[in-house]
């Protein structure tokens, strides 16, 4: 689990890094392939996947508050649990966070292409 969040945080990373940073083409390119996943069915496909992510990671830092919350003493295996359920979940925020940064980014990217091209047909 640690091995699939961590590679989604950098794939996430690295597709953000790309539209801030990258050249006009490859822009073009990234946001034409969002476009389609919006556009298709991968809207219908992603609302669920977000939707879950979020319950779980919910879940996780409930159970990781209901455990840091009690008055007992932790053993060695229990601390241990506890710091892995941490790191699952603050993975999973991060990711869930990553995502809604991506969207908006796409989103303002869409918007903005207008005045690009009304920057053009006044310059021509």
């Amino acid at each position: 689990m640690h091995l699939f969040l961590s590679l989604l945080l950098l794939s996430e990373m690295t597709l953000l890094f790309a539209l801030v940073f990258s050249s006009s083409k490859l822009r073009e390119l990234i946001t034409n392939m969002l476009d389609k996943i919006v556009e298709g069915k991968g809207g219908a496909i992603s609302l669920p996947v977000v939707a879950t992510l979020t319950v779980v990671f919910i879940s996780m830092v409930y159970d990781a508050k209901g455990v840091w919350t009690e008055d007992v003493v932790l053993n060695a295996a229990d601390e241990v649990l506890m710091v892995n359920l941490v790191l699952k979940a603050t993975l999973m925020g991060f990711a869930l966070y990553l995502a809604l940064l991506t969207y908006g980014i796409h989103k303002y990217i869409k918007g903005s292409r207008p005045w690009e091209a009304a920057a053009e047909k006044k310059s021509i």
